[in-house]
Order: C-alpha cells, then sequence, then structure tokens
C-alpha cells in the first residue's frame, strides 16, 4: 500500500498560478507540506522503516521501507492490519521479547500522544525477535508529522539499535569494573592515578596525599608520566632508595611486570620534614583481558601497618619484611644483596617466577593464589642457609642470593631440590595440579664489575628463556 500523503518538491501547487489574494493560503499550505516531509525525511536517515498514523482515524500507510535490518512480518502486519491499536498489539506480542508489558502500556495512543503534543520525539528502546529467531536491541521513535496543534498525523519509525547498546553495555561493564577497581584501592590509597601504558597520559582519580609539584587535584586533565615518576622521586623518595625507585616504577619495567601478573606491587621509603616513613606502591590493569589496558597506580605510607609493634626497634624488621610471606622484600632484599657485592661477597643471584600463576588465581581463587605464594617462600628459607638472602620481588616473583657459590653444578644441584619440594608443596585446594616455576641464575665473582641491576637484568633473562621449557628450570646466564 502506498502513502497518500507523499509529496515531492516538484509536486508542490505553483503559487504564481493563483489570484494574488490566494497566493498566500497557497504558500502556506506548501509550507505544511514542507514541514511535514522534512520531519520524515530527518528521521528517514536513520530510521530504515517509517509508517505514517492518522490520530482520529487510527489508519496506518506506509511512508517508506528500506528492507535493511526490516523485520518483514512487522511490514505485512502493517498491511494486514492498517489499525494503529491492532497493529501494535499484535507488534508488541510477536516481537517483543522483554518488559512486554510496560512497553504495551507505553505504545497506546493517548500515551504516544501525550509525549509527542509538543514538537518531542519519544523513543522506546526494546529486544526484538527477527524474522530468522535471533533477538537483537531495537527502537521505535514517534513524532508528530507536522507543527504541534496543526496536524492530526504522526510518525512511527523503526530502528536497529544492536551495535551502538551492546557497545553501550560494554563500555558500561568496563567502567563498572574500572570503578569497582578505584574504590577497592581508595580504602586505603591516599593517591590513585590512572595511566595510559602506552601514551604515558596520567589522569588524577584521587588526590588526598603528597601533591607532586606540577600536578593540581582530581579531574581530567592529563599530565605526562614523567611528572608523576621524576618528580615524585626526585622530590619525595629517600636518597637510598631513589636508584632503585626510578627503575622500579619506569614504564618500560611496570610494563613488563604487568605483562605476567595482573598486579604489581612493592615498598620504599620517602623522605617527609626530615623523618623516614615507609611506603608502599600498587600499579594493577584495569582490565586484564584487554591488551594495552589502562592502568591504575595507587601510593600509600603503610606507617600504620606497624603502628601496633611494641616498640619502634621493631619498625625496621616489620618495614623490610613482605607481609604476605614473611620473607624481606624487595627493597630491603636488595640493599643486603647491593652491600653484599660492594663487599666482594661473592654468591649465585637466582631469580625465580612462578608459571602460569594468574591461570591459579583465575581458576581456584586468590585465597589459594596467596596459599602458593606464602608456601614458595618457606621452601625458600628451608633450602637456604640464614647467610643467604632471599626476598620476594613482589607478585609470584621471589630472587635468592646464594653466598659464597661460584658454579653452575652445585648451583643446578640446589635449585633441583628447590624444584622438587616446590612441586611436593601441600595445597589441597590444587589437587593433582603441580606448581612450576621458571628460574634464572648469575654468578657474581670477586673482581667482577657491574652494578646489580646488570646482574638482575641477566638473571631475568634467563627466567624468560626458562618460560619456553615445560615443568620447573633454571637457565644459567
Amino acid at each position: 500500500m502506498q502513502s497518500d500523503i507523499v509529496i515531492k518538491e516538484n509536486e508542490l501547487i505553483d503559487p504564481s498560478i493563483y489570484p494574488e489574494e490566494q497566493r498566500s493560503l497557497v504558500e502556506d499550505f506548501n509550507a505544511r507540506i514542507r514541514r511535514l516531509t522534512g520531519i520524515i525525511t530527518g528521521i528517514g536517515k536513520e530510521y530504515h522503516t517509517i509508517w505514517v498514523i492518522n490520530a482520529t482515524t487510527k489508519k496506518m500507510y506506509l511512508y517508506r521501507t528500506t528492507g535493511e535490518n526490516t523485520n518483514r512480518y512487522a511490514v505485512e502486519l502493517g498491511f494486514r492490519f492498517d489499525n494503529y491499536d491492532r497493529f501494535i498489539e499484535e507488534y508488541v506480542d510477536r516481537c517483543v521479547v522483554n518488559s512486554v508489558e510496560s512497553v504495551q502500556r507505553d505504545v497506546k495512543l493517548d500515551i504516544v500522544f501525550s509525549r509527542i503534543k509538543n514538537g518531542d520525539l519519544f523513543t522506546l528502546d526494546y529486544m526484538r525477535l527477527a524474522d530468522d529467531g535471533n533477538m537483537s536491541y531495537h527502537q521505535m521513535a514517534f513524532a508528530l508529522a507536522g507543527q504541534p496543534g496543526e496536524t492530526d498525523n504522526f510518525i512511527l519509525a523503526f530502528r536497529d539499535i544492536d551495535e551502538s547498546i551492546r557497545k553501550h553495555i560494554s563500555d558500561k561493564r568496563y567502567l563498572r569494573e574500572q570503578l569497582d577497581i578505584v574504590e577497592t584501592l581508595s580504602r586505603d590509597y591516599y593517591n590513585i592515578f590512572k595511566i595510559n601504558p602506552k601514551t604515558g597520559d596520567v589522569v588524577i582519580l584521587k588526590l588526598d596525599g603528597y601533591v607532586t609539584k606540577g600536578m593540581e587535584g582530581a579531574g581530567e586533565k592529563k599530565y605526562s608520566y614523567d611528572v608523576l615518576y621524576k618528580q615524585y622521586v626526585k622530590d619525595r623518595v629517600y636518597s637510598e632508595d631513589q636508584e632503585w625507585m626510578y627503575d622500579a616504577i619506569s614504564l618500560e619495567t611496570i610494563n613488563r611486570k604487568l605483562s605476567k601478573n595482573s598486579e604489581y606491587v612493592s615498598s620504599y621509603r620517602v623522605t617527609d620534614n626530615g623523618e623516614v616513613h615507609y611506603y608502599q606502591f600498587t600499579y594493577i590493569l584495569i582490565n586484564a583481558n584487554i591488551p594495552g589496558s589502562d592502568m591504575l597506580a595507587g601510593f600509600k605510607n603503610v606507617d600504620d601497618v606497624v603502628a601496633s609493634a611494641k616498640e619502634r626497634q621493631n619498625l625496621e624488621i616489620l618495614a623490610s619484611t613482605d607481609i604476605m610471606t614473611g620473607i624481606l622484600n624487595r627493597g630491603s632484599g636488595e640493599r643486603r644483596v647491593i652491600d653484599a657485592m660492594a663487599n666482594n661477597k661473592t654468591g649465585m643471584l637466582c631469580i625465580l617466577d612462578v608459571d602460569k600463576f594468574k591461570n591459579i588465581n583465575d581458576e581456584y581463587g586468590h585465597s589459594v593464589g596467596d596459599k602458593v605464594l606464602r608456601g614458595i617462600a618457606d621452601v625458600l628459607k628451608l633450602a637456604f642457609r640464614d647467610e643467604d638472602i632471599i626476598f620476594r620481588l613482589g607478585g609470584d616473583e621471589y630472587a635468592a642470593y646464594i653466598m659464597n657459590l661460584g658454579d653452575k653444578e652445585t648451583g643446578k644441584a640446589i635449585m633441583d631440590r628447590v624444584f622438587k619440594a616446590i612441586s611436593e608443596m601441600e595445597i589441597p585446594e590444587l589437587g593433582d595440579k603441580k606448581v612450576c616455576v621458571s628460574a634464572g641464575a648469575v654468578f657474581f665473582k670477586e673482581g667482577y664489575k657491574g652494578s646489580f641491576e646488570d646482574y638482575y637484568k641477566l638473571a631475568d633473562s634467563g627466567v624468560y628463556e626458562s618460560k619456553k621449557v615445560n615443568g620447573s628450570a633454571l637457565i644459567f646466564r
């Protein structure tokens, strides 16, 4: 059925053929037609099927249908029932699959007119059952076919909004995850930043603690990561920890750490009014399943963690200890290894990394992952002597400096015992699953040149090569 109100521009009445006193009436008529076709044409840019309905007679006319994303049943339904009330009742009953009662109520003629009578556009989103049996997000739109008070006709248009709605839902889920992480960090961390790992752009989400020079309060303003990174270390971090901190929170290091785990945590010291305080940083991926996901960085004072210590002299011991595992934390462990090397105490530096630790957390839960981390620390404490230095680097990484060890054969024998003990750890939740680690090692001998960082990078490259071997493995560098 063709619409009897579709008038093309060249079909409008020519005022010049009428007497002068009647031309204003003709021009007014043409203006009304243009308004009607203009409204329909505007909607037609986005909506694939458009009906024009007379509100008095309720008779429907198909103005246009592109065929694209059009429900064939709905068009046939309009031809079969050209009465709006009957059509819309049948359409909702057949094609709408969610909130059917509320949709039925909202599309009643009196409700529709109450919403569009002043010239407003009324849209209604719903889930539609298509001809092929698939469901997708859809939208009806209602608008007057003319100026308010001057027409009895209105427009009912349909369009597919599935792609945009599904993206919106995905964006909302992403935002919810982001907010959940921020909320969790906000309980403990004074300063929280969102960082783009590729560009280094920083946005301040929370700033209740120390304000780095060049930064302002929380907001949408973007800063360079160098402001947070270099300026903060220079002005805030304790002098003995600065060199380590420059490397620890460089984007290169953070991206490397977060490529293995979704969280990177370590401790350091700051100077405030001449006093040394103990702090902790946490870097965490907002969405570990999305490559290049933004990260959050939180910084907090951890003096309170040891505030219950009965004596101030216990502070150094507690602050140098990794709370999760009871062994040395990264800062104190590295300082002791650097001191040993400076005093020409030879030994083997070994780095260990748990294989597929993220899978353990995902499959068995973080509580089981924590048991694995504590279990490995216990193995290391039993495997090495009191004079050896063992510490947790953060996440699922550990390090050990075995004093006076200088040959690969002995080093391999020791690490084989460590691997065996780790595989035999009793963690009931894992069942028959064995925990494996990848390790890299390098020897420091008296008279050798090079910084701790040089040796660390060599050992860490051995870890990378060990990852290519099934099961626990050790690669010497």
